[in-house]
């Protein structure tokens, strides 16, 4: 079961780890960002979109909303600047809501749909850890990318942050 701590850890995470591979992103050549590659993405710009449909549709699963997509593959934003602009925008909502979240309201569990149209069951909580969880799988995947191009890729991992943010702690005033 996930706590309150825990969904505020993992949405500041998530919004340092995207903050880290955007900025990264907008350092390579443009044209490496919507160069085709293999897997059913094509691009960094489409995983990328893929990520954002995906917090999208858990978010409005969480509000018990309509999210209106019918597919996981939608470009929403075709340029880097735009799809920054909408994933840190979308990072600061889950930071925001996991602020306000306690024991219980994570683990209600709520009736949602698949794309599919198929029923599925799940708590608030892990609902959220499927967004994180998912943003890091694809966050390697870009990684992986990255080996290809080649250049370095940022370091993302959950080990690094937690040792950026308590160095952070301890440093002087």
């Amino acid at each position: 079961m996930i706590n309150p701590s825990t969904a505020i850890l993992f949405a500041q995470y998530k919004r340092w780890a995207d903050q880290m591979l955007f900025t990264s992103l907008s350092e390579l050549p443009s044209e490496e960002l919507t160069k085709e590659r293999p897997g059913p993405l094509k691009n960094f710009i489409g995983i990328l979109n893929h990520v954002y449909v995906i917090d999208r549709i858990w978010q409005a699963n969480i509000l018990q909303h309509a999210h209106g997509h019918k597919s996981r593959m939608e470009i929403l934003h075709p340029t880097l600047a735009d799809l920054r602009r909408a994933q840190e925008d979308m990072n600061e909502w889950f930071v925001c809501w996991a602020k306000q979240q306690t024991d219980d309201s994570l683990a209600r569990a709520l009736d949602f749909h698949f794309l599919s149209g198929q029923a599925g069951v799940m708590t608030v909580g892990t609902m959220f850890l499927h967004v994180a969880n998912h943003a890091t799988f694809h966050r390697g995947w870009i990684t992986q990318l990255y080996f290809e191009i080649p250049a370095p890729p940022p370091v993302t991992d959950l080990c690094v942050y937690l040792t950026e943010i308590s160095c952070a702690a301890t440093l002087p005033t």
